[in-house]
């Protein structure tokens, strides 16, 4: 957060100087909000992981081009609508010069990312429990079998997630956060999916993404 006045300040020098000097590098890049640091009044820093898989922790501009509130950032972690960020790496940790949705045209037909890429050979499978459904992953050295998929209930059902394999560490339920803590590979959850959306739901460790859950 004190880098930014800095960052300013040179600009402004390099403004005055006709634009001579190193100027800062800027990209855009897209992803989804992790986590995010602060509250609704104001938010210091948010970790972005890209479509590339660069998990980034970014600090808000202080004059940055924001196409909505900064607290807004707290539903993009909720719902995982992804962002698209500019992205300034001349200072540590990168400054986010702009954000705005993405726009995904994926998000919008409610397509997810992981489906348009990935080919699962034996999806997780799903059943009906007494309470409601039961989803069984089977995680194998730090990935989920049969790759990763979307998988739709209805809001209010009460959702068993079931855990089986060898990857130890735990298991995050974005957005609800929830957490599966994994015995020897195998765990179980179960929780009433009360918040509409869609929430990943990955290895806590290293954030690696094993399922979609679409509540509504």
């Amino acid at each position: 957060m004190k880098r930014a006045p800095a960052l300013a300040g040179v600009l402004l020098v390099l403004a005055a100087c006709g634009g001579t000097g190193t100027r800062p590098s800027f990209e855009t890049v897209q992803g989804v909000v992790l986590e995010v640091n602060g509250d609704l009044e104001g938010i210091e820093s948010f970790v972005l992981r890209t479509d590339d898989g660069e998990i980034i922790e970014v600090v808000p501009a202080p004059d940055g081009d924001f196409r909505f509130p900064p607290a807004h950032l707290h539903d993009h972690r909720r719902t995982l609508e992804p962002l698209s960020v500019g992205l300034d790496r001349s200072v540590d940790p990168p400054l986010a010069v702009a954000i705005r949705d993405a726009g995904s045209p994926a998000w919008h037909t409610g397509e997810s990312h992981a489906e348009t890429t990935t080919t699962p050979s034996a999806p997780p499978t799903t059943e009906a429990g007494p309470g409601g459904p039961v989803i069984d992953l089977v995680i194998t050295d730090g990935s989920v079998d049969g790759g990763v998929r979307r998988v739709s209930v209805r809001i209010g059902e009460t959702v068993t997630l079931r855990v089986d394999g060898n990857t130890s560490g735990e298991v995050h339920v974005h957005g609800y956060d929830l957490y599966i803590h994994l015995d020897e590979g195998q765990g179980q959850l179960t929780f009433e999916a009360s918040i509409p959306g869609v929430f990943e739901v990955e290895l806590e460790r290293d954030h690696t993404l094993v399922l979609q859950l679409e509540v509504s």
